[in-house]
């Protein structure tokens, strides 16, 4: 079989192998998801496809212009430029313009590097075996100033442009294919670059990520490093010089590496697209370090991978490009770093990037992907709803009330009238919900639960989801005091030191119950020397439980 470096090595044999592959095939229909939409789908409408340049190869989503809307940038790898596609406002593009780049553009990054509040053009040109990078000012409508190019290593694979050195403006971190080094060129501030330095990392660099992986609020570099099936971490020293890199073993041919939390522990994770079918999730120890990859199935030979929440369920699922497979692979986060099986929809011919933003201004995510052999971007429009929002009912916010605790919310109504709504109910001893203190009753159908629980300040919230997993919080997180009434220093036994608390409350201006009402044990609303004779008969004479007769 032709592996992918003879391929690259042969440009014109990769052209002739893939029309061989795709000369059955219509190249200006329009692609729809390949699958009946299911609750492990996302419904998206009809894929929608863009004329671009020849052989587009990176797409980057971004508002370019002064209008409404996320644009496209489009580096197109044969006709040597960067086809802009403005966004009508809905989520539907037209090809405004195309500025020239340089030889072989593989990669475009839309970002604001001189600092005058629009977004510019850095473009990472392969043109084997040399290459540079291509900057393009935006003049602060959507149209871009001709080219200055910097020299970078060999074959420039991808740019990631960031603040490296913390002097506020933007560097540029770019991976060299042929060279095994990355290229870190500085901004002086204005938009214009110097070389700084280069730093080994492993064979055919094809993709640099930036991202604070240790946790030291500077930002380290993630590399694929796609002939030695691994990917370089180099660790920022806070100034912009990184350590030297740090290898961890992926799949099979590494061509992009993104990185996210994924998972509900702190630390950016690792996504990365294995050209062997496959990818590979690498969970971050909190420290920069990472755990042994784990693999999940995607479609034929995935080349790129992105990160997004496209489920709207608050953890980021992943999207991926399979140029052999014309399809884009979903994988849906279970909201603790683990994915379920692969969703498969169709895009066009041979698809290289992809991208996800919020394209037609609805809330949620979109697709955009670039087709390499038909010279077009296709759009996939995220058509996924979400519970409506609602609120909680009982026990008020602050409320003081008796076990069992009966908790109400509303019902959150979803647009979709063929969604089912569960509702997860979250209960924790802290304001902060983690996992140690935090108790889920799920999948509820019901806006009710009553169960008995511990005495103390308790904290809760409701979760509403629906059969797509789509998710909406109750609008409030509210706490509620667990109390037994007679226990007034809060010990969660009725005893004669209850009493002591209670005369010294009333007649010595001692510590006032704990919450008052507990105090009030005859259920008259008030607290008065009753209550003390009351509590005394129960202790000491038999006589009735405190609030014996109150609901």
């Amino acid at each position: 079989m032709l592996s992918r470096s003879s391929v690259l090595w042969s440009n014109s044999l990769f052209i002739i192998f893939l029309l061989l592959i795709f000369s059955f095939e219509s190249f200006n229909s329009l692609y729809s998801q390949s699958s009946q939409p299911n609750p492990d789908s996302i419904p998206f409408a009809p894929a929608v496809s863009y004329p671009t340049g020849n052989g587009p190869v990176s797409v980057f989503c971004a508002d370019l212009d002064t209008f409404p809307g996320m644009d496209l940038a489009v580096a197109n790898n044969h006709s040597n430029d960067v086809s802009i596609l403005m966004n009508n406002g809905d989520g539907t593009f037209y090809l405004d313009s195309s500025y020239g780049a340089g030889d072989q553009p593989r990669w475009v990054f839309c970002v604001d590097l001189d600092g005058d509040l629009d977004l510019d053009l850095a473009v990472a040109n392969y043109n084997y075996p040399n290459g540079n990078v291509s900057i393009l000012k935006n003049n602060g409508d959507g149209t871009f100033q001709t080219k200055d190019d910097y020299e970078a290593g060999d074959s420039p694979a991808s740019i990631f442009c960031a603040d490296l050195d913390g002097d506020t403006d933007l560097d540029l971190a770019v991976a060299n294919w042929v060279s095994p080094y990355v290229t870190i060129l500085k901004n002086y501030g204005d938009g214009t670059f110097y070389l700084d330095s280069n730093y080994a990392v492993g064979s055919w660099p094809t993709c640099v990520f930036c991202a604070d992986l240790d946790g030291d609020d500077d930002l380290d570099l993630a590399v694929a490093n796609e002939a030695d099936n691994n990917i370089s971490i180099l660790m920022n020293n806070g100034n912009g010089t990184f350590d030297t890199a740090v290898n961890y073993p992926v799949g099979i041919n590494p061509t992009s590496v993104f990185c996210a939390d994924l998972d509900t522990f702190p630390g950016m994770d690792l996504a990365v697209a294995n050209y062997s079918v496959n990818v590979s999730i690498l969970m971050n120890q909190g420290n920069g370090t990472f755990d042994t990859a784990v693999n999940y199935p995607a479609g034929e030979h995935p080349y790129y991978i992105f990160c997004a929440d496209l489920d709207w369920d608050l953890d980021l699922d992943l999207a991926v490009a399979n140029q052999y497979s014309n399809n884009i692979s979903i994988l849906k986060n279970n909201g603790d770093g683990t994915f379920q099986t692969k969703v498969d929809y169709d895009v066009g011919s041979q698809p290289w990037s992809i991208f996800c933003s919020d394209l037609d201004e609805d809330s949620d995510l979109d697709i955009a992907v670039t087709n390499y052999f038909i010279n077009k971007v296709t759009i996939l429009l995220n058509q996924i709803s979400r519970p409506n929002s609602y609120s909680l009912i009982f026990p008020l916010n602050a409320d003081s009330v008796k076990t069992p605790v009966n908790l109400k919310w509303q019902n959150s109504i979803d647009p979709d009238p063929n969604d089912t709504v569960r509702y997860d109910l979250y209960l924790s001893r802290s304001i902060i919900f983690n996992p140690d203190s935090t108790i889920v009753y799920n999948s509820l159908l019901d806006t009710t639960y009553t169960d008995s629980l511990d005495l103390k300040l308790w904290y809760w919230k409701v979760k509403a989801k629906d059969k797509w997993g789509a998710v909406r919080w109750s609008d409030q997180t509210w706490s509620f005091y667990v109390y037994l009434c007679g226990d007034c220093n809060g010990d969660g036994k009725i005893t004669v030191s209850d009493v002591i608390c209670e005369i010294n409350y009333l007649f010595k201006g001692g510590s006032a119950p704990v919450p008052l009402i507990a105090g009030d044990v005859n259920c008259d609303g008030k607290e008065t020397v009753s209550d003390v004779v009351y509590l005394i008969n129960y202790l000491f004479k038999g006589g009735p439980k405190p609030c014996k007769d109150c609901p």
